[in-house]
């Protein structure tokens, strides 16, 4: 009789058929796709809204810039690698148009063109 028995049968477990097994947690499985997993806006406040998944995603996106036209990029749909990627590539392209960024959220940034600016209440 182990020790294990002994604690059985204090707590009234008689028989030796008792089999104490743990349990896998198995952690459930996220999407990564937020496209489909939950609906998006397409704009804020008439802006429009871009969720890069890859760099290339965003390369035809500073047609707006040199446009005149502001956009939101929102980074859930993309992992730190790729989101580091774009805000470099973005911000080469902002020194040279004299746009400008703004964080909205922490996902959530504004590309502004040259000459506007986010007004403030």
């Amino acid at each position: 009789m182990g020790l294990m028995d002994y604690i059985y049968r204090i707590f009234g477990f008689e028989s030796d058929d008792v089999k104490v097994v743990k349990k896998k947690n198995s952690a459930p499985k996220a999407s990564y796709n937020l496209k489909i997993s939950q609906k998006l806006p397409d704009e804020i406040d008439g802006i429009k809204v871009f969720y890069p998944e890859a760099f290339e995603d965003v390369k035809e996106k500073i047609e707006l810039l040199k446009k005149n036209t502001p956009f939101f990029v929102d980074f859930r749909a993309c992992s730190n690698f790729e989101k580091n990627k774009i805000l470099d590539y973005f911000h080469g392209v902002i020194d040279v148009l004299g746009a400008s960024e703004e964080q909205v959220d922490k996902n959530l940034i504004i590309f502004l063109p040259k000459n506007m600016e986010i007004e403030r209440e």
